[in-house]
């Protein structure tokens, strides 16, 4: 059934696409025109109250109403964000879409910036203590979501930063500039197969050039 829907989702926004480029055949862009007004307005008179030319808004009733007919099968799944929707359907709309086991932007090393020392020793130590999450991981329907945006506030302290998932190939971890105070994880978040996730083990190196090593499994670090 989820299968179904994420075409069913697809298909409204693809089919969109193609008309609104016109580069299609005109005989086929008018058949195609009029097959989706006829398709807007079944979903207006479905989904009342929705605006049916956002797609993310159309899809979240769609999910929602087929979690509602089948809550044994979708009743565990949860709708993604915004940000996810868009990164993963950005093929749609000729960007590159979100791969699974890759990232929506490109890979950067994590590197500090020219500031004081005192706060390069203030970030390292909260990066150390054990209470300070290095990564989590979430549903984002149809997604395993893993964050390790949780340690940016902290990136003057890190050097770089690498994962690996299920003891799979070592991936990197970037970080916009520290040196405003308010740095970015960039990609914000690595997607996988949904439930695929089971360990995660991250390396940090410090800014001083010393490592550690943190290895979580997946229920420890899993937010519901």
């Amino acid at each position: 059934m989820a299968g179904l829907l994420a075409i069913a989702l697809s298909q409204t926004a693809c089919t969109a696409a193609v008309i609104a480029t016109g580069a299609a055949d005109p005989f086929y862009s008018a058949v195609d025109a009029a097959a989706e007004r006829r398709l807007q307005e079944e979903y207006r008179q479905k989904y009342p109250g929705v605006d049916i030319n956002d797609d993310y808004a159309l899809g979240r009733a769609m999910f929602e109403e087929a979690k509602r007919d089948n809550p044994a099968q979708m009743g565990h799944l949860t709708m993604p964000s915004r940000s996810v929707w868009e990164a993963n359907n950005a093929k749609v709309n000729g960007g590159a879409a979100a791969s699974v086991g890759q990232s929506s932007a490109p890979v950067a090393a994590a590197s500090a910036p020219v500031v004081s020392s005192s706060r390069v020793a203030q970030d390292q130590a909260a990066l150390k203590r054990a209470g300070t999450p290095w990564a989590t991981v979430s549903k984002s329907w149809p997604y395993d979501a893993l964050n390790l945006s949780s340690v940016a506030p902290y990136a003057c302290g890190i050097k770089k930063m690498q994962f690996s998932v299920n003891g799979g190939a070592t991936k990197t971890q970037g970080f916009s500039s520290c040196a405003s105070g308010a740095a970015k994880a960039d990609p914000p978040y690595w997607t996988f197969d949904q439930n695929s996730i089971e360990t995660v083990s991250v390396t940090m190196t410090f800014a001083n050039g010393s490592r550690q090593t943190r290895n979580f499994t997946r229920d420890e670090i899993f937010q519901r």
